[in-house]
């Protein structure tokens, strides 16, 4: 046998036993592609028999696991409050604790701990001089010749205060001093507005001015040792006019837990003080790590802490000191700079900001987050907190994501009340580009989170798209929020936190909900497979705050067709090398095109790994920097930077291509354009005469490549969708039903397949390569699509029963189908829940093959019984199912089991002033001048054949 023979004897078998094993998980998703719940103990209100049910419930519909997570926030925006159950961290709680854990421990349920009660990390333990600090100070012009002067104490929160220094530096009262732009946000006193902001206006200011500047550093006097306890100044001055500063330190605006049960209100730690995070720690994360036993590290996988919503602060003890040893200079006589002057120059001063954020940052890190995974690591514990903000918070966010075991962040669903634009509600390219950069393969998300709706929030035109597009930006955990656990003593709907798209065993459609996860889960297990396939690393800078925005925000402009990460200085620095003129991780990961800002400035550290990375062959495309970003070492970091700068983009005026060393620099052009002109084209494209906008996202697995392509309209449509992948045999893998069959139809002309594809309104689907083969020119594109044939409608003479009681008429009849909360009859226009519609229609006398049912508009989920046989749930268009082997010659009994949401009945409860509910929630956003949702079985109902064309 020919040695090529042999080792492709050898490879086949473990080619077969991968390809089984994605085609299994597929079908059949394990644990760890499963969603998990954000699982609300709202005010500590829960008990073993609710804790039962719902790890029970999760279990049984396919969920993973869950995020216990104790908190309130029942009564915000206008909702109610719910009882008070045991205090987060009490004996009575550290039972329930451990009881969830035994059971899910028996169920194989994987468990994720808050490691407190709310979010900004604190407690009622934690003294004021543990919590977030900011400076203040007070400001005296001495101008004569007294030598004891009384400085007034900075104003401050009378709960903490110490002293930081005293400074003074001689005044020329004509001059008149410049002020920074926007120095409130540079200096960490406010925070840039919204998630996940641009920061890069925290870099720039414009061109120094002469006389702007209020001192020279080398005139700033440290004077703080001559003033005593009372704030007097003793102190013989220079001749002249002097500006003297009393700066202190007192509690952060926001330095309290946030969104806490009761019992647990309290302040935050400071985010930047080693001792803060330790001593909490201590009191209350070790005894909780203990109660776990044996189940930590197994049952109870992971510690979680929540977005950070302390805002900025900008001052910590250490910071003098830390600061000298990080930045390699004093900060002491810029202090100034930090009450709002100018020192030396506007250039100056905005540098020395940029080290102090950059500092702050790092504490940040150092000293919160990488603590807290060290811990939790000596118990065999992984963490997954939600510290890449997306507020905008003093750090570098990929940095902080990075280091966590499992990155995380969040998403919100589709809301006409609150973050109403796409741009304000996804925030998934930053976990998923940290992940892809840093060697992690999950990529976490707290999603379909909304403030507004309640119940609202249906399933195939808000949840379903807003998933696939958060997928398609890297997701593959969600976990589901809010998940409010709720006693069966709260009645229906039950206890509901005021955020989040209500979900637990006592919404309207729990027992008809399994096909809708399972599509999650289908979806999540093929996303977790293999690696994130992207041609451009798009470098952030080193700045600090600093986010990765939205997918669509496209720092280097590579889109439509390409994909990018986005990486840290960190990351550049020690984790990139060059590889046949790609770039390349550790982990596997490769790109074609390293994307600089798109500014003159750039650390030092940075340029001189880009020029190391050229000469090896990489591709890079920027601006050509022309100075540092910090501070430190000036000017001599300039001139290098300088001198750097020139060897890689010249020294003239910058040319759109300029080969160095083995590598390429470009300047001048988009990322998109620099990536066709070195590649062989896209990775996706798509043609369509319909109106459809789609998305994609490519992970490759092995041999395998793997496309997740998603219809973002509601409306259906063709389109010959383009994959850069030749010699291979595409396949549909339908996340729908977990379905795997081959494309007849495609294209391949060497370089891309092009694939006609059909797409339902908000329609999804996987295209594998697998296996080599090529097309058969004999087979059009036809054949790709479904053909509908009608053979009959059913849209009269249906029985409908509905449960009384809630409201409904046990038995009516429905002459033609329409819309519940049009109806007359107030028992069904209020109706929720599940009503039963019957009909009869004759069978065809023989066979035919693709026989189904098309149930038209469904609002919101439909369970299909035929002749006594349960034929599944549809919940998304085409809300049809297959009947061809239930269906008998002669009569047939139909029943389909329409359920809509819990919206109509509570607002039909407030419409019925004096009467007694049926409803029983602290949720009062729906009220008598709510609109009710559509509801039932709207049709219209047919009877077809699908086939496929030739």
């Amino acid at each position: 046998m020919p040695k090529w023979a042999m080792v492709l004897a050898l490879l086949v078998p473990c080619l077969a036993s991968a390809q089984s094993s994605l085609e299994s998980d597929f079908k059949n998703p394990p644990n760890s592609g499963k969603l998990r719940a954000y699982w609300w103990w709202l005010n500590g209100n829960v008990t073993r028999a609710s804790i039962q049910r719902d790890l029970e419930q999760m279990a049984a519909k396919g969920f993973g696991g869950a995020l216990i997570c104790d908190a309130n926030g029942a009564d915000q925006f206008g909702n109610g409050p719910v009882p008070h159950g045991p205090d987060f961290f009490s004996p009575e709680w550290r039972e329930l604790y451990k009881f969830t854990l035994q059971e899910a421990h028996k169920l194989g349920l994987e468990m994720s701990l808050n490691i407190m009660s709310g979010w900004n990390l604190g407690g009622p333990m934690v003294p004021a001089k543990d919590a977030p600090k900011k400076l203040v100070f007070s400001s005296t012009t001495i101008d004569g010749d007294a030598t004891t002067i009384k400085l007034q104490e900075p104003k401050h929160d009378p709960a903490l205060y110490g002293e930081v220094a005293v400074v003074a530096y001689p005044v020329d009262p004509s001059a008149k001093p410049g002020t920074l732009r926007h120095f409130e946000e540079k200096a960490l006193i406010k925070g840039l507005s919204f998630s996940a902001p641009d920061t890069s206006l925290l870099l720039d200011d414009g061109p120094d001015v002469p006389g702007e500047a209020a001192t020279r550093s080398s005139e700033v006097i440290d004077v703080s040792r001559k003033m005593d306890a009372d704030g007097t100044l003793h102190w013989k001055k220079r001749p002249g006019h002097w500006q003297v500063f009393r700066i202190g330190y007192t509690l952060n605006d926001h330095c309290h837990v946030s969104t806490n049960s009761e019992g647990w209100y309290g302040y935050a730690i400071d985010p930047f003080d080693k001792g803060a995070f330790m001593r909490y720690w201590n009191a209350v994360v070790e005894p909780l790590i203990r109660d776990a036993g044996p189940l930590a590290g197994n049952t109870l996988k992971y510690l979680h802490t929540d977005s950070w919503e302390v805002e900025v602060a900008n001052w910590t003890p250490t910071l003098r000191e830390e600061f000298r040893r990080r930045r390699g200079y004093d900060m002491w006589p810029y202090l100034p700079v930090m009450l709002g002057q100018i020192v030396d120059s506007r250039t100056k001063s905005n540098r020395f900001l940029n080290d102090l954020r950059r500092t702050i940052g790092d504490l940040a890190i150092d000293n919160h987050y990488r603590l807290f995974l060290d811990n939790a690591h000596k118990h065999g514990l992984l963490i997954h907190p939600e510290s890449g903000g997306p507020h905008a918070v003093p750090i570098d966010s990929l940095q902080c994501l990075g280091m966590d075991d499992a990155p995380m962040s969040e998403f919100w669903a589709s809301s006409w009340t609150h973050r109403v634009k796409e741009e304000d509600r996804f925030f998934v390219k930053q976990p998923a580009s940290a992940a892809h950069t840093y060697g992690h393969n999950l990529v976490l998300a707290e999603g379909f989170t909304t403030i507004g709706p309640h119940w609202q929030e249906t399933l195939w035109d808000n949840l379903k798209p807003n998933f696939d597009e958060a997928s398609c930006q890297g997701l593959n955990r969600l976990v589901w929020h809010a998940f409010v656990c709720s006693p069966d003593s709260t009645g229906l709907p039950g206890q509901q936190y005021f955020a989040g798209t209500h979900l637990n065993p006592k919404v309207t459609w729990w027992n008809q909900s399994q096909p809708f996860f399972a599509y999650l889960n289908r979806v999540q297990t093929m996303l977790q497979k293999g690696r994130f396939v992207a041609d451009a690393l798009v470098y952030y800078g080193n700045h600090v705050p600093n986010f990765a925005q939205l997918e669509k925000s496209d720092p280097a402009k590579v889109r439509p067709g390409y994909d990018y990460d986005v990486a840290t200085e960190e990351v550049i620095l020690n984790r990139v090398q060059v590889d046949n003129g790609d770039l390349v991780l550790p982990d596997g990961m490769r790109y074609r095109l390293l994307v600089l800002p798109n500014r003159t400035t750039i650390s030092l550290p940075v340029l001189k790994k880009v020029r190391e990375l050229v000469m090896a062959g990489a591709t890079v495309l920027g601006p050509k920097p022309t100075e540092a970003t910090s501070l430190e070492d000036f000017p001599q970091r300039d001139a290098e930077v300088k001198k750097i700068a020139d060897e890689l983009w010249g020294a003239g005026p910058s040319v759109p291509v300029r080969t160095v060393g083995d590598g390429v620099v470009l300047s001048g052009l988009s990322g998109r354009d620099a990536l066709l002109g070195r590649t062989a084209g896209p990775d996706f494209a798509f043609t369509s005469a319909d109106v459809l906008d789609i998305n994609y996202v490519h992970r490759r697995d092995g041999d395998a490549d793997i496309y997740f392509v998603a219809n973002r309209s509601k409306t259906a449509g063709k389109a010959a969708c383009s994959f850069r992948v030749t010699g291979k045999v595409p396949e549909f893998w339908d996340p729908m039903t977990g379905e795997v069959r081959d494309v007849p139809s495609w294209t391949d002309d060497t370089i891309h397949t092009t694939v006609p594809m059909e797409f339902n309104p908000c329609g999804s689907m996987f295209v594998a390569f697998r296996r080599p083969g090529r097309p058969d020119p004999k087979i059009g594109p036809l054949a790709n699509y479904d053909r509908v044939t009608d053979l009959g409608f059913l849209d009269s003479g249906w029985g409908v029963a509905f449960d009384p009681k809630w409201g409904g008429p046990a038995h009516t009849a429905f002459e033609k189908l329409t819309d519940w909360s049009e109806n007359p009859d107030p028992g069904i226009r209020y109706y929720s829940g599940t009503a039963v519609y019957t009909t009869t229609f004759e069978g065809p006398q023989t066979a035919i093959k693709g026989l189904a049912l098309d149930l038209g508009s469904v609002h919101e989920v439909a369970e299909v019984i035929l002749n006594g046989r349960n034929l599944g749930i549809v919940w998304a268009p085409p809300f049809r199912v297959d009947i061809s082997q239930a269906v008998q010659p002669g009569t047939n009994v139909l029943e389909v089991r329409v359920t809509n949401f819990w919206p109509n009945r509570v607002i039909g409860d407030a419409r019925s002033p004096g009467q007694t509910p049926f409803t029983r929630t602290n949720i009062r956003n729906l009220t008598a001048d709510s609109k009710l949702m559509p509801s039932g079985l709207l049709g219209p109902v047919r009877i077809v054949s699908v086939s496929r064309g030739k």
